[in-house]
């Protein structure tokens, strides 16, 4: 007999988490100071400038971004970017595009013989999206065969887009006299696929430290935001394309100007942020899901086709706070001069019943001053959080953050509060497999059955179709010769069917 299966190739794609790892970044600072009394405070920022893959090994170089306030001859302050290299080994050799990002959870700093010893725990998470060709039964053609089919969704990774920018600010402070620290964030706040273009949209954050005097007393902070938007082509990109999105700002690239005026300091700044856009293009297919024929037997081979179904990304904010207590024998608190974010740590985020959760924790300074000592004094405040909005994914996500408006204020004078606007962006998408028939082949004849009418009981969770294949004949047979058969099916009914055959002699 003549059997013609029809397959069609599939590429199909995955976001595989492949690991986080840390690594520890430890120097001392080049002050050109030769005694350092105080450090009031010291913040930290990497980014991810070069990866590869060498068989099984993943290698990467960053940057972390190291800025500190500390009092020598006179109150000072110091920007200093160090490189870093890691690796990890794989068990398993990998294929496709990274996707790697850093962060700093932890950052200390002390002096050591005069000097300003640093040390920043940075954790790197490396993701990959790998594509995998499939052959999918999508017909068959034979004498007599029968086939149930089913429509599949999934995705394919079609490239990277990315684009470099330059995001300037002129600004004026009055009455600074000095700018001793910007420290920036950035955060996405929309992605839209257009025509060949992605359009995206967000905001840059500075945090700004000056002073408006010679002495501890004028150190002051204060916080600005810039918008932008961004486009940035990929030729073939259509409106109905997904889009996975991160930015970075590359910290050694920074500059900032200032500018004594007539009543303070005019400042330009511009930071580099790198944009990269992940883009899949969603497809939907119909295929065989089972197939058997009357005549012979087929062997067939089945297997997973994963492949993700990104949803939408969703852009939330919500207030995080904490507070400390100085020791009661410790002199008043009279008056808040800056406020800075150390470092942001994402410890979790998952999807519970429709709603995204993220938790982790905000660490920034609070440099305070004491009229009774005429000094001033820093204090480490963690900020833990658990914020959460509804979404209709079920699976996945990839999240950043971002933190602005940071302020604090201190209560009875032994007391101080920071709170803060901690903004999310989250690229949501749903991980799922599709059962596929990847090959078949025809196998033996089938002995012809000498039977021709049965009465066929019904067994746990059967359907129609799993009795037609069992007794070799169509689901319409079936349906035709049981008019008043009752639907789903349940264990115990009773089946005639009748099958016509030719006697040879």
């Amino acid at each position: 007999m003549v059997f013609e299966p029809n397959f069609k190739k599939v590429m199909s794609s995955i976001r595989k988490h492949v690991c986080t790892t840390q690594s520890i970044v430890e120097l001392k600072l080049p002050t050109n100071e030769s005694n350092i009394d105080a450090i009031y405070s010291v913040g930290a920022i990497s980014s991810i400038v070069s990866t590869e893959i060498v068989g099984n090994t993943i290698n990467f170089v960053g940057l972390v971004d190291f800025q500190t306030i500390f009092q020598a001859e006179k109150l000072s302050a110091l920007d200093y970017t160090a490189e870093f290299k890691d690796k990890y080994d794989c068990e398993e050799s990998l294929s496709g595009d990274l996707i790697v990002s850093s962060s700093v959870i932890q950052v200390d700093s002390s002096i050591v013989s005069g000097n300003i010893r640093v040390t920043a725990i940075v954790e790197t998470a490396i993701d990959i999206i790998e594509t995998k060709e499939y052959s999918v039964l999508v017909d068959a053609s034979s004498d007599i065969s029968y086939k149930s089919y089913k429509d599949i969704e999934y995705c394919s990774y079609l490239g990277k887009a990315y684009e470099k920018f330059d995001v300037t600010n002129d600004f004026g402070i009055k009455g600074a006299s000095a700018i001793y620290m910007v420290t920036p964030c950035v955060r996405l706040g929309s992605v839209e696929a257009k025509d060949n273009y992605i359009l995206a949209s967000g905001v840059v954050g500075l945090d700004i430290c000056y002073t408006t005097s010679d002495d501890l007393s004028g150190l002051k902070s204060t916080y600005r935001e810039v918008d932008f938007t961004w486009e940035v082509a990929f030729d073939g990109l259509q409106e109905e394309n997904s889009i996975e999105s991160s930015v970075a700002i590359i910290s050694n690239e920074i500059k900032v100007t200032s500018v004594m005026g007539e009543d303070g300091i005019e400042v330009s700044v511009s930071l580099p942020i790198e944009y990269s856009g992940y883009i899949f293009s969603l497809s939907s297919l119909k295929i065989v899901d089972d197939i058997y024929l009357e005549s012979n037997y087929l062997s067939i081979t089945s297997e997973c086709m994963p492949s993700i179904c990104c949803i939408s990304a969703v852009s939330f904010a919500d207030n995080v706070s904490g507070s400390a207590e100085i020791l009661d024998t410790a002199p008043f608190i009279d008056d808040i001069l800056s406020t800075s974010v150390n470092n942001i740590v994402l410890a979790r985020n998952y999807i519970d019943e429709g709603r995204l959760v993220v938790e982790g924790v905000v660490s920034a300074t609070v440099v305070y001053y004491t009229k009774e000592t005429g000094s001033a004094t820093s204090l480490t405040i963690d900020m833990p959080f658990s914020v959460e909005q509804k979404i209709s994914a079920t699976e996945s996500s990839v999240v950043t953050l971002c933190i602005s408006s940071i302020s604090a204020k201190s209560r009875r004078g032994k007391e101080v509060e920071v709170s803060g606007d901690l903004h999310v962006y989250a690229d949501i998408y749903n991980e799922k497999e599709s059962v596929i028939i990847s090959s078949v082949s025809l196998g033996e004849e089938k002995a012809q059955d000498e039977c021709s009418l049965y009465i066929y009981i019904v067994k746990p969770e059967q359907t129609v179709w799993d009795i037609a294949k069992e007794m070799n004949v169509s689901s319409d047979m079936i349906l035709e010769q049981n008019p008043n058969i009752k639907l789903p099916l349940e264990e115990g009914q009773k089946l005639v069917i009748y099958k016509s055959r030719v006697l040879e002699f």
